[in-house]
C-alpha cells in the first residue's frame, strides 16, 4: 500500500519535520502546500498516519 500526503496535510498533522527527514529535504527551502509525497506503508506507520 502507498500513502500520499501533501505538505499542507503534513503540517496540519505536525509531522512535517518527520517528512523532511524521511525524504532528505532541505528544511530551509519553501515547498508548495499541494506538493505530494508518497510513503510506503512502513513509512506511514513510522510517522503515525496508520497503525
Amino acid at each position: 500500500m502507498k500513502v500520499m500526503i501533501t505538505q499542507q496535510e503534513a503540517m496540519q498533522r505536525k509531522i512535517w519535520s518527520k517528512i523532511i527527514d524521511m525524504f532528505g529535504l532541505d528544511p530551509d527551502k519553501d515547498y508548495w502546500e499541494t506538493e505530494q509525497f508518497i510513503l510506503t506503508e512502513e513509512q506511514a506507520r513510522q510517522v503515525g498516519l496508520i497503525q
